[in-house]
């Protein structure tokens, strides 16, 4: 029996489902349905609709499909619409930290969007001698009869013992109220970071357990028993209880679900990834293999959330024009599915119509009535658009989904030229150029925002209307670029065949060691629903925020974690050298594991040699020069480590330690440690472990 795995996407305007073969990962097919957000079930009315006809469309048994996943842009939703519930906050501190906590725990009227505010109600208690089940409970109620919707529990130093915000979500339990823990979505200290980011979630806990449950249900009446995942914002899936649990975790989950899918269609190391929709695009950038991160901000207001750092610009596929004297004023925001009219381009009649002229329109109450629209003498009206001028100029490459009828675009162009008093061509380039400067000028500042080096950038497309805006942008930057396969569904492909991931976070200085922290993260992941022997831990350290953070990733379990797709030591080489800039064959290889492939790049002028780490699944670490390769048991390593730390004199100050162990990636070095603080961090972590083998980064 075949086994399917099915992804979800909902987005503003449609719902995308796809079905992908869970052994070769080839597209089984598609379905789309309008994104139903007037519906009694809301958003999950159209995730059954979509579901429903693709199983149809594709003969698709129940019993076949082996994984369910979605991604949503519900919760971003919320929030710009205001759309939240009034969140009761159980602030609590003991001893010397009580006037402190109560103080960091109040945090008022959270700005959402302009005119849109998330309300919080404020309670403390003094946990100093404990915090009885029946004291939480009337504090709870008190809360509740005030008009709380959802409780947020948040105490001083809770990272390190939890006791009594556990306390407070076992009485919300059984009191039938939603409510979230402070200490459930980070770990690091700073109380009043935690409790806004809690007080985030809170908000958005009814509307997206409602969600949950409604699509949860259809799906099991529909006779699937498929595990459903949901994507987050940091581009890896979790199961549903996340999204009941933590749904701050989904946002950004469709610009995630794109980036996802176009990381598995094929390896890159430095790309900016353009999602292109109808309204707007989407950018995000790829680097050394991995997407770049950002704490999110909800207006001024940070959070302890990672995810996907996108920077939107209000340009797309169906962007109309605004009309200046000789040219486009500017192009978009609005677009032809907001005014309801059709794009130019894709009406071949045109190329042969009557009369037509530019008539203007406000595509909605309010707006400028200078958007530019094509009339004929019966009434008919159709958007002159981006993709229509991208097709006009024949840059639109064949087979993109964004093609369409090259003669009517170009007749629709010599009627608005002559409107300029330009010729047709000349009209279709000024709109494409004002487009295409406005999204290049936004990847080069992600581009020095990041250091990415401008001479190894690609752009990578996706989205239906990638094809027309893509290539124009490409040409701005004078870089090359490709087109995801089947962009019009990435972001559905990406929730289909993306990796569960989970994030443990820890307090620097609280005694737990990096070995334990990936213990942590590596049982997250599986109750995630990962398959154990696919999962791959990192370790790393957040300077700004003070804790140290291990990141588990691997494929839902039942996807075959044999068939999953691996990269070999070729094409690991490949990614490698594109890392590092250097030609494939000046590349030596110097280890190959199961999980990590490490090549080492020559000497090159005064700089020293340098590696670069290639993990299964195409991520690249590299690390600049003199750095050393060393491999053993764990007594070995710590030996060899230290004899490396005495005898070498290249390091001007103290190198990092990085170890490769059984599926991790631990970075071991503390800022400002000394010799012997790093070597006993060191001894710690390796006397915890079996006596298998160690390989050890030392410099870099």
């Amino acid at each position: 029996m075949r086994r399917v795995r099915i992804g979800i996407d909902v987005g503003g305007t449609f719902t995308k489902a796809v079905a992908v073969d869970a052994l070769s990962f080839e597209l089984i097919g598609q379905a789309v349905v309008p994104t139903t957000h007037g519906a009694d079930e809301g958003v999950a009315a159209g995730v059954v609709a979509a579901l429903h006809r693709l199983l149809e469309r594709y003969t698709i048994a129940p019993e076949e499909v082996a994984l369910v996943a979605h991604s949503t842009t519900q919760a971003v939703n919320a929030l710009l619409e205001g759309d939240t519930a009034t969140v009761g906050i159980l602030g609590m501190g003991r001893g010397d930290d009580v006037l402190e906590a109560a103080r960091r725990t109040r945090v008022d009227t959270i700005t959402l969007a302009p005119g849109k505010v998330l309300r919080t109600l404020h309670l403390f208690i003094d946990t100093t001698h404990g915090l009885p089940p029946e004291t939480a409970q009337a504090a709870v109620a008190r809360l509740v009869d005030q008009g709380a919707q959802a409780i947020v529990a948040s105490e001083a130093f809770s990272v390190e013992d939890p006791r009594h915000e556990q306390t407070v979500l076992a009485v919300a339990a059984e009191m039938g109220i939603p409510a979230v823990a402070a200490h459930q979505l980070t770990g690091a200290y700073g109380l009043e970071v935690r409790t806004v980011t809690a007080a985030i979630n809170a908000a958005l806990l009814p509307r997206m357990l409602e969600t949950a449950i409604l699509v949860e249900e259809s799906l099991r009446r529909s006779g699937l028993h498929a595990p459903l995942m949901v994507m987050r914002g940091d581009g890896g899936l979790a199961d549903i209880e996340t999204m009941r649990q933590r749904p701050i975790l989904t946002l950004f989950s469709g610009p995630s679900a794109s980036l996802a899918g176009a990381l598995l269609a094929g390896h890159v190391v430095f790309a900016a990834f353009l999602e292109v929709g109808g309204t707007s695009s989407n950018i995000s950038l790829i680097r050394h293999g991995m997407p770049t991160l950002q704490h999110v901000r909800v207006m001024s207001h940070p959070t302890c959330v990672q995810a996907l750092d996108v920077r939107v610009q209000g340009v797309a596929g169906g962007s109309m024009i605004r009309l200046g004297t000789r040219g486009p004023q500017d192009v978009g925001p609005r677009s032809a599915h907001i005014a309801g009219l059709p794009y130019a381009c894709f009406d071949p009649r045109l190329a042969d119509a009557g009369q037509l002229r530019i008539e203007t329109v406000a595509p909605t109450p309010g707006d400028p009535d200078d958007y530019a629209a094509l009339a004929d003498g019966e009434g008919n009206r159709w958007a002159l658009t981006l993709t229509c001028a991208a097709n006009a100029l024949g840059l639109v490459p064949p087979n993109a989904y964004a093609r369409g009828d090259r003669p009517a675009a170009q007749r629709a162009f010599q009627v608005l030229g002559h409107h300029w008093g330009i010729p047709g061509e000349e009209a279709a380039r000024r709109v494409l150029n004002r487009a295409a400067d406005r999204v290049a000028e936004a990847i080069l500042l992600l581009v020095r925002e990041y250091q990415v080096p401008r001479d190894r950038l690609v752009l990578v497309g996706g989205g239906g209307g990638a094809g027309a805006l893509v290539p124009a942008v490409a040409e701005r930057l004078e870089a090359p670029y490709r087109l995801v396969p089947h962009a019009e569904v990435i972001s559905s492909l990406g929730d289909a065949l993306a990796s569960v991931r989970e994030v443990v976070e820890r307090p620097r200085g609280t005694g737990e060691n990096a070995q334990e922290l990936a213990r942590a993260a590596r049982a997250a992941a599986v109750r995630a629903g990962a398959a154990p022997d696919s999962i791959s831990v990192t370790v790393e350290q957040d300077e700004e925020r003070g804790v140290i953070r291990a990141v588990a990733t691997g494929h839902a379990a039942l996807m075959a974690p044999a068939q999953a797709a691996r990269l070999s030591p070729q094409e690991a080489q490949r990614i490698a050298a594109e890392g590092l800039g250097v030609a494939v064959e000046r590349l030596q290889q110097v280890v190959n594991s199961d999980t990590f492939h490490v090549f080492r790049a020559p000497r090159r002028w005064l700089r020293g040699p340098r590696l670069a780490v290639v993990d299964v699944r195409g991520a690249v670490r590299t690390c600049s020069g003199n750095a050393q390769v060393l491999a053993g048991t764990p007594s070995q390593v710590l030996q060899q480590v230290t004899e490396a730390l005495a005898g070498n004199i290249l390091w001007r100050e103290l190198p990092d330690v990085q170890l490769l162990v059984d599926g991790q990636w631990i970075h071991v070095s503390q800022p400002e440690a000394t010799n012997s603080q790093l070597l006993d961090t060191l001894r710690t972590m390796l006397e915890s472990l079996d006596e298998q083998e160690v390989i050890a980064i030392v410099g870099g």
